[in-house]
């Protein structure tokens, strides 16, 4: 999985993640929440050294801020109490709000639905504590039918090959399995 920061102009970056170009990612809190999106986070995620003395000078910094801003995400989504937000005195849950808006805004079109579903599913239920779906963008709202989601990727997993991933059950599910496996008749093995 390569992926590459390059500047463009005027203090806009793209970043370019699994052949996929997000750009214009015009501030450092929008680059965080696109970071926290793709999981990125990490000081390992992009190779400063091998980059080019001026993208590094440029790029370095900014990198550095988005990554405080993707972490402040991080740490409000990773919550324990969904009611109240674990934010920064200076930052509101509206502009988290705005910073995950800002990031979907910088994904191409033709990707951009996969990628909000995908980012309303890490941003969990209820993620900004009042009821509003994780993203809301041109009339389309993620975060509130991820089972539809789950198999449509299912489906694209299974048509490109891949191995499909798997939740394991609640144990609400487990229970109800072997319930039903507790009152189900034995198969026959021989046919009559």
């Amino acid at each position: 999985m390569t992926t590459s920061l390059t500047s463009l102009r005027a203090d806009a970056i793209r970043i370019t993640h699994d052949d996929v170009h997000y750009e214009p990612v015009a501030d450092d809190a929008a680059l965080g929440a696109l970071l926290f999106a793709l999981d990125l986070l990490g000081r390992d995620a992009f190779d400063i050294a091998a980059m080019r003395y001026a993208d590094r000078v440029a790029l370095g910094p900014a990198l550095d801020a988005a990554r405080q801003y993707g972490l402040i995400l991080q740490r409000h989504i990773d919550r324990a109490d969904r009611t109240t937000a674990r934010l920064p005195p200076s930052v509101g849950v509206d502009d988290a709000h705005a910073w995950v808006h800002a990031a979907a805004a910088s994904v191409p079109e033709a990707e951009r639905d996969r990628f909000c579903w995908r980012l309303a599913r890490r941003l969990g239920p209820d993620p900004w504590g009042d009821g509003r779906p994780a993203i809301a963008l041109a009339n389309q709202q993620f975060g509130m039918f991820e089972e539809g989601f789950e198999e449509i990727e299912a489906r694209a997993a299974a048509a490109a090959g891949a191995p499909v991933p798997t939740e394991p059950p609640s144990a609400a599910e487990q229970s109800a399995q072997s319930a039903v496996a507790e009152f189900a008749e034995p198969e026959d093995p021989v046919p009559h």
